[in-house]
C-alpha cells in the first residue's frame, strides 16, 4: 500500500512538472480501439445529420447523447457519467462527476475543480442554439449552484462577441466577481468533436474555452426558469 502511494506520489509530480498541456494528453488519451470507436460515432452523427425529416430527429438526438457519452467516459477514466436524470417535469442528459482517480487529479491541482460536478446538455438541432435555450441552462446552474455546464451540439450557438448566446454566456460569467464563484459555460460544438478525432483531447478543449471566458453585464430578463430545476442533484 505504502509503495502504491510512493508510486503515485511519484507521477504527480512529474504531471504537474511537465505542465497542463502535456499532463492532459497523458490524462486523457484514448487508446487506438476506443479512439477508432468514437470515430465510427462521430462519423455516424455526420451522416445522420445530413438527413432530412422528423423521422430522424430522434435518432439524431440519441447518436449525439451517445458520442458524448463514450468522449467523457474514454478520457482518461476521471469521469462518471449519470444519464438522463428524470424530474418531475424533465431530464437532464448528463450530470457528470469525477472518479476517484479524477478526484485524486483534482485534489493536487492538475485539473480545475469545477470538473468536480457539472452538467451536459445534448441538443441535435438544425439551427444554432439561441438565448432562450441558453437562458434556462444558466437558470439551471443557478438554482442547483452547479459552477459548469457544457452544451453539446452540432451547430453551436448563435452570435458572436457580446451577441446573443454567447454574449449572455459571458454576461453570465462576469455576474460573480470572484473567479472561484463564477458559473462557466461552455459551447462544445462539432468543430470540438472533430479535434478530438484528431487526436486532441477534452481537457484542452473545455480549458482553453474557460480561459477564454476570463478574457473576455444586466442579464436577469433573460434567464426563465428551466424544466429540471425542481431536481435536487446530488453528487
Amino acid at each position: 500500500m505504502d509503495r502504491d502511494l510512493s508510486e503515485l506520489s511519484k507521477a504527480l509530480t512529474f504531471i504537474k512538472e511537465i505542465g497542463s498541456k502535456y499532463a492532459y494528453n497523458k490524462i486523457c488519451k484514448m487508446d487506438e480501439d476506443t479512439l477508432e470507436n468514437y470515430r465510427t460515432l462521430l462519423n455516424e452523427l455526420t451522416e445522420l445529420n445530413s438527413y432530412t425529416g422528423k423521422e430522424y430527429d430522434k435518432l439524431r438526438g440519441k447518436k449525439l447523447e451517445e458520442l458524448v457519452t463514450v468522449l467523457l467516459e474514454s478520457s482518461g477514466g476521471i469521469f462518471k457519467v449519470m444519464q438522463n436524470i428524470r424530474t418531475s417535469t424533465n431530464e437532464i442528459d448528463q450530470v457528470i462527476t469525477l472518479s476517484q482517480t479524477g478526484k485524486i487529479l483534482k485534489n493536487n491541482g492538475i485539473i480545475n475543480n469545477k470538473f468536480d460536478l457539472f452538467l451536459g446538455e445534448c441538443k441535435n438541432y438544425n439551427r444554432k442554439l439561441n438565448v432562450t435555450y441558453v437562458g434556462k441552462f444558466c437558470s439551471l446552474l443557478l438554482t442547483s449552484n452547479i459552477k459548469l455546464g457544457i452544451i453539446f451540439s452540432i451547430k453551436g450557438l448563435s452570435g458572436k462577441g457580446w451577441k446573443d448566446s454567447h454574449g449572455l454566456i459571458k454576461k453570465f460569467y462576469m455576474t460573480k466577481e470572484n473567479e472561484n464563484n463564477r458559473f462557466c459555460i461552455i459551447d462544445f460544438s462539432y468543430e470540438d468533436f472533430v479535434s478530438i478525432a484528431e487526436g486532441n483531447n477534452f481537457l484542452q478543449i473545455v480549458d482553453d474555452k474557460l480561459k477564454e471566458l476570463r478574457i473576455d453585464t444586466s442579464y436577469a430578463h433573460l434567464i426563465s426558469k428551466h424544466e429540471a430545476e425542481d431536481k435536487i442533484l446530488n453528487s
